[in-house]
């Protein structure tokens, strides 16, 4: 082989290389693009199963190296109806992660998600945060459907709270509940028939006993009229001695 075919090769080789991603697998090692909805499954020992749904890129800001911002891979991955991530400089050797909002939370990056999932390898391997050790391998098995992700229940309001008692309030009165009436016990029963005595008594209080008629004042008697004979006839006093 001549010098010029020897450098036409290497040449050839060297631009396949630099074309290529870094951490991208070659076009016929990579996992086939699954048709949606579908996503390709890995699967690795004792039943460990993971969906991925959906792949993309983040470039944040180091604080060790603030002038060099860093670019990582992300892979959203459905995990046990749970959504997670798995994360790296490239998708040789991925870190596990939180759900795609934490992540973006905690490292103050958003994520750009990619329209469709290209060139990811048969195999991915998660690796330790520490030392960088293969935690597990997860082989791709098919392209099928993602288990549905549960979603997280909301967080129960203390009822002291005001907004507890506001929910009660307007749940209650959504509902139309009415109190019951309470029932009177015996001894607020006595003590409330006592009161209504006294009220009673004091309405009907005995009326002052009615004052004595004074003496009505005797007249003067009247002149003595003068004596009549047996005969009717009417004598002047002093007629008779």
């Amino acid at each position: 082989m001549t010098r010029a075919a020897v450098t036409a090769v290497l040449l050839a080789a060297l631009s396949a290389g630099l074309s290529a991603s870094p951490g991208r697998a070659a076009a016929e090692d990579a996992v086939p693009v699954c048709p949606a909805p579908q996503a390709p499954e890995f699967a690795g020992g004792k039943g460990f199963r993971l969906w991925v749904t959906r792949q993309g890129t983040m470039t944040w800001n180091n604080p060790l190296r603030p002038l060099s911002p860093e670019s990582l891979q992300v892979l959203q991955v459905v995990i046990r109806n749970k959504l997670a991530t798995a994360y790296g400089p490239d998708l040789s050797g991925l870190r596990r992660g939180p759900s795609p909002a934490a992540l973006e939370a905690q490292n103050g990056a958003p994520i750009r998600w990619s329209e469709a999932m290209e060139g990811l390898p048969p195999t991915l391997r998660i690796l330790s945060e520490d030392d960088g050790q293969v935690l597990a391998e997860l082989a791709f098995k098919a392209c099928g459907d993602p288990p549905k992700v549960a979603v997280p229940k909301p967080a129960p309001v203390a009822r002291g709270t005001a907004k507890g008692q506001k929910a009660a309030a307007k749940g209650g009165a959504a509902k139309g509940e009415t109190t019951r009436p309470e029932t009177t016990r015996p001894e607020t029963a006595a003590a409330e028939g006592a009161a209504g005595d006294s009220s009673t008594d004091a309405k009907e209080a005995p009326k002052p006993a009615p004052r004595a008629p004074r003496p009505r004042r005797e007249k003067a008697a009247a002149p003595e009229s003068p004596a009549r004979t047996p005969g009717g006839l009417m004598l002047p006093q002093g007629a008779i001695p």
